[in-house]
């Protein structure tokens, strides 16, 4: 499996010097968008054909953008930005500014965020470092229920998918095992056992027709799960667990992986390359190395259409498979 590069713009053309935590892709009058979250608390759009800023930045949160996921609201391509701020922030792309109140959290930073649709209506599922994961309506920014999560530790990731026509959300905490929650009734549906030790990524796609996610764990391991009967199906070894995106490309799941870091002589952040890695998951083995650059952060996606977005410190890039 090759990789192109369709364009490379440097991280000063994004964000200045800030590093990208979080991006997400959408359409935005009929063009390809990316969407990136900083560090210096601002929310860029960069049109995904050329690597050309889309406007200006969007402010609001007062400290570093963690999560970014995108969705349609009314039909308007719409972003949620989750931060070390505490809050999450709704966004009218097409009109760059904010949307209604922000959704506020208090306690700590928000790590990470999903979208999906439930009941017809697009809502967000928040994780943060209270221990929660919640559930929020899009349209009024006000919680549905009660938390889906409250655990004694940070909840680190959030992913959602469609189980028979039912949307569901995979939690993973600090401490504990991954949660599988039926978004409709805010009941788990089971848990993901299985892994040793920390899991600080987790990504869904499809798989022979059915849902699953992909989880990297501390164990040294990549895992695999059927989300229907929250049953392992396999797990691969890898020393890459710490960064995890999952779709489809040419039709086929895949997942990305960030492979370790190798060190220059000298001080352990002396990083001289880094590796991300994509697997086959219906062959169940790796497909090549992607791209061999300096210091990947955990901001990737695949997107819709098949593309890999990646950020490092020296540059965003978005990868063609060929």
């Amino acid at each position: 499996m090759g990789w192109r590069t369709d364009w490379d713009s440097k991280i000063e053309t994004v964000s200045g010097s800030c590093w990208v935590n979080a991006v997400a892709s959408t359409v935005l009058d009929g063009r390809e968008v990316v969407v990136v979250g900083t560090e210096d608390a601002t929310v860029r759009m960069l049109d995904l054909a050329t690597g050309l800023a889309v406007g200006e930045p969007l402010t609001g949160h007062e400290d570093s953008v963690m999560g970014v996921a995108t969705t349609a609201l009314d039909g308007r391509p719409v972003a949620v930005t989750t931060s070390r701020d505490g809050t999450a922030r709704v966004w009218d792309l097409g009109a760059r500014e904010q949307i209604g109140q922000m959704l506020e959290l208090y306690r700590g930073p928000v790590n990470a965020v999903a979208t999906v649709v439930l009941n017809g209506d697009p809502v967000a599922v928040t994780a943060g470092d209270d221990g929660t994961a919640r559930l929020w309506d899009l349209a009024t920014c006000e919680q549905i229920g009660d938390h889906l999560v409250y655990a004694d530790s940070e909840v680190w990731a959030v992913a959602t998918a469609v189980l028979g026509g039912r949307p569901i959300a995979v939690t993973s905490e600090a401490e504990g095992p991954l949660q599988v929650i039926d978004l409709a009734t805010g009941r788990p549906l089971g848990e993901l056992t299985g892994h040793d030790g920390l899991v600080q990524d987790v990504a869904t796609t499809v798989l022979d027709g059915r849902p699953i996610a992909v989880t990297g764990g501390a164990d040294d391991t990549m895992r695999v799960w059927d989300l229907a009967t929250c049953e392992q199906l396999y797990s691969l070894p890898t020393t890459e667990p710490f960064a995890i995106s999952a779709g489809l490309v040419d039709g086929r799941p895949v997942a990305v992986t960030r492979a370790p870091s190798v060190y220059a002589d000298g001080p352990r952040y002396d990083i001289s390359s880094q590796v991300l890695r994509v697997w086959d998951l219906t062959g169940r083995e790796p497909a090549g190395q992607v791209v061999e650059g300096p210091w990947f952060s955990g901001a990737q996606t695949v997107t819709p259409r098949g593309r890999l977005l990646v950020s490092s410190d020296a540059g965003l890039a978005a990868l063609t498979h060929h």
